[in-house]
């Protein structure tokens, strides 16, 4: 989270002084609008590349939490098949307890 608030705040900052630098330079205002386009280009590129980062990285820890779900299911299936015999052995135990006392 802050490492985003430090991109954003970059970014921000970026446009401004850009807009600022622009507004004092000494150039036609043809020249002024063409640079504040390919700046404006680069900005948003550079956006765009850092959106897909971040994109890939959600992607890359979904993937990661949908494995480790996975695997507790597999875990929690296991130890279910587990306990499961292990009643139906204590329950065959008791029975054969049971029809030993009674025969």
């Amino acid at each position: 989270m802050k490492s985003q608030n430090f991109i954003n705040g970059l970014i921000v900052g970026a446009l401004a002084g850009l807009t600022i630098g622009l507004l004092f330079a000494p150039e036609k205002g043809s020249e002024i609008r063409r640079m504040i386009g390919e700046k404006g280009n680069d900005l948003a590129d550079a956006v765009k590349e850092k959106f897909n980062s971040y994109a890939n990285d959600a992607k890359d820890l979904a993937g990661k939490a949908e494995d480790k779900a996975k695997e507790w299911a597999n875990k929690g299936e296991q130890k279910g098949k587990d306990l499961l015999d292990e009643g139906k052995s204590k329950a065959d135990q008791f029975k054969d307890k049971a029809n030993n006392a009674f025969s």
